[in-house]
């Protein structure tokens, strides 16, 4: 053992990392909420990403140890939250189910919240970031990628409005920002999104055709091209943990191996990697589950 006062790969850290990689690969891959091909929560993710995952291709690279701690942070926040709002706010329900399915969807995800707020039936979704994020959010509003999850599950729900919250993570006290510093944003879902020029409910239904779209080509046999939403199809990748690098999306992508040795465009399952075509399996619907 190292008698120097500071190490980055300490006995500690890197017990814990260990202990994390291993916690993380006996859960597995989490089964979709009804079942489904998809997933609420793949609002606003690059098609072939979506397609990946759907067809449950086990991821090709390692997360760093900073990101599987900080799942377990934002976990407790999302706890918390909702164990306040049970206490204090009589029909609050947490980790609702939604399906999708019986709008047309192989969708399905779980709301973090659904509550009355007025007259309103509204979906609660609870969103941690550390300091950049929350700043871009705080001078824009919510990211479209929470604002269209939360709506999807929204519709699946029926109901009439989201609550987005969003805690900081750590601090950034030259843009005022301290750690779970809290922002809120309450839309309609018949109302315009600032600087999309949409209704939340009309950008929802958009996002929910895209993702039944990726959806139909896995079952196809077909993986989608790279089009990262925002930002278009992608024709040169950046490699894994690239910094300063667009889209940033794919930089941090566990599927990046993958995806740099295929072509920007659509590709047939069997003229995919080896490795790709030996872990697609896309999981069978079962239309008896299907809610009438």
């Amino acid at each position: 053992m190292s008698d120097a006062l500071y190490a980055t790969d300490g006995i500690v850290g890197s017990t814990l990392d260990l202990f994390l990689r291993n916690e993380r690969a006996a859960e597995g891959t989490r089964p979709t909420a009804c079942g489904t091909g998809l997933r609420g929560s793949q609002a606003y993710t690059c098609d072939r990403q979506v397609a990946f995952q759907a067809a449950r291709v086990a991821e090709c690279e390692e997360l760093p140890y900073e990101t599987l701690l900080a799942f377990h942070f934002g976990r407790a926040m999302h706890e918390k939250v909702q164990e306040g709002l049970h206490a204090l706010w009589g029909d609050f329900e947490s980790e609702v189910q939604i399906d999708l399915r019986p709008l047309g969807y192989d969708i399905s995800g779980h709301a973090d919240g659904l509550m009355t707020e007025g007259d309103l039936r509204t979906v609660v979704e609870i969103k941690t970031a550390t300091a950049y994020p929350f700043k871009l959010c705080m001078r824009d509003g919510p990211k479209i990628e929470h604002v269209l999850q939360a709506g999807i599950y929204a519709m699946g729900a029926g109901a009439d409005a989201i609550h987005i919250v969003m805690i900081s993570k750590d601090a950034s006290y030259r843009d005022g920002i301290k750690p779970g510093m809290t922002l809120e944003f309450r839309l309609r879902m018949d109302q315009e999104v600032p600087g999309h020029g949409a209704t939340v409910e009309s950008l929802v239904v958009d996002e929910l055709l895209r993702l039944q779209r990726v959806w139909d080509q896995v079952l196809a046999g077909q993986i989608p091209g790279r089009d990262v939403p925002g930002h278009g199809y992608v024709d040169q990748v950046p490699n894994y943990l690239q910094k300063k690098v667009q889209p940033w999306n794919c930089a941090y992508c566990s599927f990046n191996s993958y995806c740099q040795s295929m072509p920007t465009g659509p590709v047939p399952v069997e003229l995919a990697p080896t490795a790709v075509q030996e872990l697609w399996n896309p999981p069978v619907a079962d239309d008896s589950e299907v809610a009438a």
